[in-house]
């Protein structure tokens, strides 16, 4: 039934994202740039992406692209954002969203992240075994939806209340946490 494979797909995309890096990413960008409109879009069309890899060439990548060659990536990609972050950090000024590049910057960051991730290889399985692989798609994009809309907004709150230079600092610190637990397997 479609209505079940849209269910179950965004359920389990719901249930496997909360509290994931990628909602903990959006967090952090949001706080950052505070701008949570902006960073939604860009996490949401990095998780597109992503789910239109995963439900149609999915398997392609998977056998010409080693997973851990992409898993290094990324956790290079969240250390050089880290330092980079920190580095940054002293600024009081708010970052804008102004340069298309920052746009780019979150939606690259998010899209590499996400390639060979647990969500994405559900999303993959899923849509394997159902005959429906376009509601497995759209109940994946929900499930993004919800938890990346709860990161934005929660991270713009914080950011309200936290001077600028500190919510660099921590955004910088957690990037390269980030990255050292995926380098390491861990995440």
């Amino acid at each position: 039934m479609p209505i079940q494979a849209l269910i179950s797909s965004a359920g389990l995309i719901l249930l496997m994202e909360l509290g994931d890096k990628t909602m903990l990413t959006s967090m952090c960008l949001s706080a950052q740039y505070r701008q949570p409109k902006l960073v939604l879009l860009a996490t949401m069309i990095a998780l597109a992406t992503s789910s239109v890899i995963a439900v149609i060439i999915g398997f392609i990548l998977s056998a010409t692209l080693p997973v851990e060659i992409i898993t290094y990536v990324s956790g290079i990609l969240f250390l050089i954002l880290g330092i980079f972050t920190l580095v940054k950090s002293d600024s009081e000024t708010v970052d804008t969203c102004d340069n298309p590049g920052t746009l780019f910057g979150m939606f690259s960051l998010v899209l590499i992240s996400e390639l060979g991730d647990k969500s994405q290889i559900a999303t993959l399985a899923l849509a394997a075994q159902s005959p429906f692989p376009i509601m497995i798609f759209i109940g994946a994009i929900i499930g993004f939806f919800i938890v990346n809309s709860i990161g934005v907004y929660t991270g713009t709150s914080i950011a309200e209340r936290i001077p600028i230079k500190t919510v660099k600092r921590v955004v910088g610190i957690i990037f390269i946490l980030f990255g050292l637990l995926v380098i390491f397997g861990v995440l």
